[in-house]
């Protein structure tokens, strides 16, 4: 392991003269911090000392421990979680108030967020720029306003309140023993007095990089999906059945980067003996680099295997099948064995499949996060009694996409659905079919495929393609691109902000100091998330040709405005080797063909082919645009106070805050949409087209006047192309149909001779088409796929924040405390957006809403409340060691919340959404059982968003099935933020830390620190705000362990020091709505372990290894809205497609079940090895 160099700002934390003017007090003892355990001994010092409930963390906390990162060193004070990426702390829960409901500042200075919200990335800043860290768990009036957890401020050094100059350097090598890559850390600091030490200069600048490999099994989503034979885990045979599964599976690896660089500069001057100014300014910048490459399998369920003697849907026929003929397979496709049910659970937990499909993933690009802090501060002691103090404050974060993120994703699209119907019975030799899908049975979630290779024969013909295996890993010939996208995420968030205050120290009736003051600050935040579809290639594209062998024989054109899946991904496959040879094999797979590497594809040579590196000119979807400005104007009034010969101190004051918002955004609709657009039906349409009432269509030849069926429409919208599909200019419009439109198509009944959606093509709807080539010409047409126009909002709100501190000296070694106080936290921004979203999706269970979503947000939400009440006991029972006890309970309101409802929806299609109102979008469905009742045209046009189909819905039994008009309305998962009836969260700290400098010789070096936080956190049920009367559940909060954990054991004499740290949490809930359910993380452990050697005064060698057991993480689902029993009409009898959810709960609780993996992944060991010299 090389060791690579790196400055470190080793400040002797202890020397500083606090001066922040919330945690001023009479510091009578002077503590030298010398290594960890004097750093322990001062975070002791200052908690015995401060005012209100805290915690503290000084240098060699960080410095010389595993903890280099301010988020995981955060994470060892109780009632802090953290939140890792890549493996490295990024943001941290305080008491049950998830990130963006903690402020953090730095000097002062509150930091702003490259998240789209108020979550400060800690990762971004390095631990080498500070001197201490407080975590102040109590409010006082002069406390900024902005958290509900804790108060986190971070700090530098003062270059005048030194004992003496710093020179250090720091050299510092790293290895991760996963991703086999060395990385460094460049970091020093510079200190010095000049003019009888009345002006001092700090500097410290850092530079580091950091190599990350992540290996991850993922499931993108869940479904129901019915069975009608499966065995169960026990071996027994099962009909009939209903069970929850993964609908695809994904294991990706992650070969990231993350690189910062960045310093502090201090400059402190006092001109006179009153008078002290400071000047910080603080630069970082962060650099991901984002590569990913991942394999996903597909199961289909919308795709039935072969049941001997039955027929099966036209979407599942071999592609040579007479359009006139059903297909009736001649054998069955060994379901018994193909599914496997775990019944404890309503689990499938093996899935294969003959028309499951699979293919790879590509993603290259990254961004990067500058953060500038800056921060003037002018004390002045106008008189012995009176100070003022005034701050300006300025902090700024950029994140900047450069040139976005390549998505590719790819399908074997070659090896079709009717090459699939074309192989033999599995187990049949040579010809049979390979099937695909997944098997957990085991435990671990294997992937399972087949080894064969397409032939193309001739490629200009797919429908001459052979093929057995459902999905070949090593088959390159068989990949297209199926969606491809370049994503930009730009975020720019700004504040200043501006105070006064002022401190009269007096002596009247016990009062001692009055404290009063005033702040101003604006901040605007701007967020603009694109993610841009490729969809035509912009120049002809030469590609490999065969000839009806399948023999290479050169190349063949490709016109330029083709699809982008008409190129097989062999002609961009990456020259470069797969970039590991043990991939998942950490996790517990088995070594396969998808282990073992896959030829990769390079989106470069792709965008290069394709596009010859031109403008890609894709379109802009205004919906993911959105700005906020907030005001703040805040004051405060505090007295402090001490009686009982100084034994009962404390403060009571009152903070008044008044904010004032203005938003802007977008609302509108983004239809769905289909390569080339050629199967997008609307079943109150189709309901029609096969009513043998209406008028027989005349035009009964899909096929004429146009060979393409597409152009061949007959409601007046259609085109004759003349035989000339690129040349608009011999189109002739074809006439409407002269029974009218709709008429009766027999055409479109269920099993007829050319039912299905290829020869209906001329009924698509052609409301939303992204390429609209009926409405202009043939060829450039009008993009009706989505419907925006421009939305704001505004908001206005006031709030007075009482606060008491009490602290009472119960003996010389303890010390009770109790506080109660109101605080707040503003909403987080991004949820201020003005407007909806509604986004139209329709593959997938048609008893589900298919991917498709609405999201309401909410500018009028008003800031989260929290009444806190804090109690606690602390004994310093020696110099070095303590026993403390905090209970806390958090009684919330306006908390805010996201609910979510399955719902229907307005037809918005054809709206005009200019002055269109959200209120107008939701749809009960008592109100549209009430219009379909009085339709007098008894059509169902336009009274909900239509369940819209695809070209196996169409061949589906539900779309031909109007016993029940609303089986044909769309669903939709709506989202909305509202402010919440409350929320609860009690809890206790337990700390103990010790020095055992009372034991003999070297055993006197040793110490340990432990603690515990129990926290119960839980949301008042309220009612829904999306569907009238209906109740909401109660849940825990996000990112809130019941039970979170540290030990830390070290020894340290004469310089020399060990420490080995140990870390745990329990299960949490991170998301109440992923995929018609929730997520949940598995409770995890990390063991740490540091060594140092004083080699002289000037210069130490130390030696950090992180996550020593080498622990993986794990995520798993539970199921709210998916539902397995039918719900039953009036006479009892199963309603189709409708489902009574099932709902299991809280996973904390012990009832849900916690077996369904959604995420496993890996990052490895990381080694350190630092050599520090002080100059």
């Amino acid at each position: 392991m090389a060791v690579l160099c790196g400055l470190s700002l080793n400040v002797q934390a202890a020397e500083e003269n606090k001066d922040n003017k919330n945690e001023e007090k009479d510091t009578t003892e002077v503590i030298e911090v010398t290594g960890y355990k004097g750093s322990v001994l001062k975070s002791m010092f200052e908690k015995r000392n401060a005012g209100n409930i805290s915690d503290s963390i000084f240098a060699e906390d960080i410095g010389k421990s595993t903890d280099q990162n301010i988020a995981d060193a955060l994470s060892r004070v109780t009632g802090i979680s953290v939140q890792s990426t890549d493996g490295e702390g990024a943001r941290i829960t305080v008491r049950g108030a998830n990130p963006d409901q903690n402020m953090i500042t730095l000097n002062g200075v509150q930091l702003t967020s490259s998240d789209f919200n108020q979550a400060v990335d800690l990762s971004a800043y390095s631990a080498d720029i500070l001197s201490h860290i407080n975590v102040v768990k109590t409010a006082s009036a002069d406390h900024d306003e902005g958290s509900l957890g804790a108060s986190v401020q971070l700090h530098t050094s003062k270059p005048l309140n030194l004992k003496n100059d710093v020179k250090s350097l720091t050299l510092q090598g790293r290895y991760n023993d996963f991703s086999e890559k060395s990385d460094y850390k460049l970091a020093g600091s510079y200190s010095e007095k000049f003019f009888d030490d009345s002006f001092g200069v700090l500097f410290t600048a850092y530079k580091e990089t950091n190599s990350v490999r992540r290996d991850e099994f993922k499931v993108n989503n869940f479904e129901a999906r019915n069975l009608a034979v499966a065995s169960t885990t026990d071996g027994r045979t099962i009909t009939d059945r209903r069970v929850l599964t993964a609908k695809d599976f994904e294991y990706a690896l992650y070969t990231n980067e993350r690189n910062r660089h960045g310093g502090t500069l201090t400059l402190q001057f006092l001109p006179t003996d009153d008078t002290d100014v400071a000047l910080d300014f603080t630069y970082s910048k962060q650099d991901l680099v984002d590569t990913n490459h991942s394999v996903t399998i597909r199961t289909r369920p919308d795709l039935p295997n072969f049941i001997e003697g039955q027929v099966a849907p036209s979407s599942t026929r071999p592609w040579n099948w007479p359009a006139d003929v059903d297909f009736i397979p001649e054998f069955s496709d060994p379901q018994a064995d193909w599914f496997v049910v775990d019944e404890a659970s309503n689990t499938l937990v093996k899935s294969v499949s003959r028309f499951a499909d699979g293919g790879f993933q590509r993603r290259n690009g990254g961004n990067s996060t500058e953060n500038k802090v800056a921060n003037l501060n002018i004390k002045h002691q106008i008189t012995d009694d009176f100070k003022v103090e005034f701050g300006a404050n300025y902090s700024n974060t950029v994140r900047d996409p450069g040139e976005g993120t390549v998505q590719m994703n790819l399908l074997n699209n070659t090896m079709n659905v009717g090459l699939k119907a074309l192989a033999g019975p599995y187990g049949q030799p040579h010809t049979g079919i390979q099937p695909a899908g997944f098997d957990c049975t085991t435990g671990i979630c294997e992937m399972v495929f087949g080894d064969g290779v397409v032939s193309l024969n001739d490629p200009e013909n797919i429908s001459d393609n052979r093929g057995y295996s459902a999905f070949s890993p090593d088959d390159i010939k068989a990949q297209t691109i199926n969606w491809m996208a370049l994503t930009e995420q730009a975020v720019e968030d700004e504040l200043s902000t501006y105070r006064l205050d002022f401190d009269l120290d007096i002596d009247v009736l016990g009062f001692t100091k009055i404290e009063f003051g005033g702040k101003y600050s604006e901040r605007s935040k701007y967020v603009d998330d694109q993610n841009r579809q490729f969809r035509n290639t912009k120049v002809p594209v030469q590609v490999i040709a065969y000839d009806e062998d399948g023999t290479p024989t050169g190349v063949k054109a490709i016109l330029a405005g083709s699809g982008i899946g008409s190129i097989t991904a062999d002609n961009f496959a990456s020259d470069e080797a797969f970039p590991v040879d043990n991939f998942m094999e950490d996790l517990g797979f088995a070594r396969n063909n998808i282990t073992d590497g896959w030829t990769m594809v390079d989106d470069e040579k792709f965008l290069a082919l394709a596009y010859a590196n031109e403008d890609y000119e894709l379109e802009t979807n205004r919906l993911n645009t959105r700005s906020a400005d907030l005001t703040t104007a805040a004051g405060y009034f505090k007295m402090s106070f001490a009686y009982l010969d100084d034994s009962l101190t404390g403060d009571f004051g009152i903070r008044y805050i008044k904010d004032t918002v203005d938003v802007l955004g977008y609302s509108g609709a983004e239809f769905t949409e289909t390569v080339a657009q050629r199967a997008i039906y609307d079943p109150f349409m189709w309901r029609q087209l096969r009513n043998p009432q209406l008028d027989s269509c005349e035009f009964d030849n899909a096929l004429a006047p146009d060979d393409n069926p597409y152009f061949n429409r007959i409601d007046g919208y259609g085109w004759d192309t003349s035989g000339t599909p690129n040349d608009t200019s011999d189109d002739v419009r074809i006439p409407a149909d002269p029974a009218g439109y709709p008429c009766y198509d027999k055409y479109t009944e269920q099993g007829s001779e050319r039912s299905g959606w290829w020869w209906n093509q001329r009924h698509v709807d052609r409301s939303t088409l992204k390429n609209d080539v009926f409405t202009g010409n043939a060829v450039k047409g009008e993009n009706r796929s989505l419907r925006v126009f421009e939305t704001t909002g505004d908001n206005e709100y006031d709030m007075w924040l009482p606060s008491l501190n009490l602290n009472y000296i119960i003996s010389e070694d303890m010390i009770g405390r109790f506080a109660i106080s109101k605080t707040m936290s503003r909403p987080n921004i991004d949820s201020l957006k003005p407007g909806f979203f509604m986004r139209e999706s329709f593959w997938g269970d048609p008893s589900t809403p298919r991917g498709s979503s609405i999201r309401l947000d909410n500018p009028k939400l008003l800031p989260q409340e929290s009444i806190n009440y804090d109690l606690s006991w602390e004994w310093y029972f020696n110099k070095g060691s303590m026993v403390s006890v905090a209970l806390f309970y958090k009684d919330m309101t306006n908390f805010e919340e996201e609910e979510q409802q399955i719902v229907y929806a307005d037809d918005l299609r054809s709206k005009d959404l200019s002055n269109y109102s959200a209120d107008q979008l939701f749809k009960t469905e008592e109100q549209l059982r009430d219009a379909f009742a009085n339709d007098e045209t008894g059509t169902g046009f336009g009274i909900c968003m239509p369940k819209r189909g695809n070209i196996n819905d169409v061949a589906a039994d539900w779309w031909y099935d109007d016993s029940d008009l609303l089986n044909y309305c769309a669903t939709f998962a709506a989202t909305t933020k509202r402010n919440g009836a409350g929320a609860e969260i009690a809890g206790i700290e337990l700390t103990y830390n010790q020095s055992y400098d009372f034991l003999p010789g070297i055993w006197g070096g040793l110490g340990s620190s432990f603690n515990y936080t129990y926290q119960d956190s839980k949301t008042i049920p309220g009612d829904s705000n999306l569907i009238a009367g209906k109740a909401l559940e109660s849940l825990p909060r996000t990112w809130v362990p019941q039970h979170s954990y540290n030990a830390t054991v070290y020894w340290e004499q004469n310089g020399h020091q060990v420490r080995l740290a140990y870390r745990g949490k329990s299960d949490e809930l991170i998301d109440p709505y992923f995929s018609y359910g929730s997520r949940w993380n598995e409770g995890s452990d990390n063991l740490d372990l540091s060594i140092g050697y004083k080699v002289s005064d000037a210069v130490s060698v130390s030696f950090q290894a992180i996550n020593l057991t080498d622990e993986s993480q794990r995520v798993y689902w539970t199921n709210r809205d998916l539902g397995i029993e039918p719900e039953l009409n009036d006479a009892g009898e199963p309603i189709t497609n409708k489902y009574i959810p099932l709902n299991e709960g809280n996973a904390l609780d012990g009832d849900a079940p916690t077996s369904r993996t959604q995420i496993l992944r890996k990052n490895g060991r990381t080694f350190r090895l630092d050599l520090r010299v002080n100059f």
